[in-house]
């Protein structure tokens, strides 16, 4: 991927559009998660924006891939291409907004951009047509293994988000009982426990087949952790 500064366009080839989106399109999230952007049979011309974050603290850099599908993971999916916004401000993780837009005009040009909202540095791409398109057939069968996948997609769904949240939490807890305000207060019985609890945790995060429900589970014994260790704190 090329490093963008300021405002940078670079070029690449191979998207199928015709009066409406054939299949949706969007970029890649952590964890290999498909953020849709345009969904799938939306008119065109159109523009459509969605904002997303980092998930680092201090993340300056923050990679763009372009795909078009309909599975949840976006190795499923078709990558289109990939561009980079970087200069972020350091910020702690998911403070950032980096607006992200996609824009295909009358004649099947996809433009994608995104802008960080507090420098208002940007970055972009253009798809064109041209080459490489789609067959109709091939776009049908995209379509039926999407349908015929549709559990596969929506046990991973439900892990992901039960992993990001756990993730979150992991941190928000971490910093909680670090911090000057909480952490001198604890008694030390009461942290050790629910530093175990947050172990445990990172664990099951290890673990690749956890599931969702396991996952929920250990964010809980976090939290019953943490209500304890701090019941009767002012």
């Amino acid at each position: 991927a090329a490093i963008l500064t300021g405002q940078t366009t670079e070029k690449t080839e191979g998207i199928l559009l015709l009066d409406v989106a054939p299949l949706s399109l969007g970029v890649a999230m952590q964890g290999d998660v498909f953020g849709v952007v345009v969904p799938r049979n939306t008119p065109i011309p159109t523009s459509k924006s969605r904002t997303f974050t980092t998930v680092e603290d201090n993340q300056t850099t923050v990679t763009f891939p372009v795909y078009e599908g309909e599975r949840t993971q976006c190795r499923d999916n078709r990558l289109l291409g990939e561009f980079e916004l970087t200069g972020i401000p350091p910020m702690p993780r998911g403070q950032a907004e980096l607006v992200t837009t996609f824009e295909i005009d009358a004649n099947g040009l996809l433009k994608v951009s995104a802008m960080d909202r507090a420098s208002g540095r940007k970055a972009s791409i253009s798809i064109t047509n041209s080459v490489g398109r789609l067959s109709s057939a091939e776009i049908d069968q995209m379509i039926k293994d999407a349908e015929q996948f549709k559990q596969a997609d929506k046990d991973f769904a439900a892990r992901h988000e039960a992993k990001s949240d756990l993730e979150a939490y992991i941190h928000q807890v971490e910093s909680t009982i670090t911090s000057p305000e909480i952490g001198m207060k604890l008694k030390r019985g009461a942290k050790a426990q629910v530093e175990a609890e947050l172990a445990r945790a990172l664990e099951k995060l290890e673990i690749e087949d956890s599931t969702s429900d396991e996952l929920r589970k250990a964010q809980l014994g976090i939290k019953r952790a943490l209500q304890k260790a701090t019941a009767g704190l002012r």
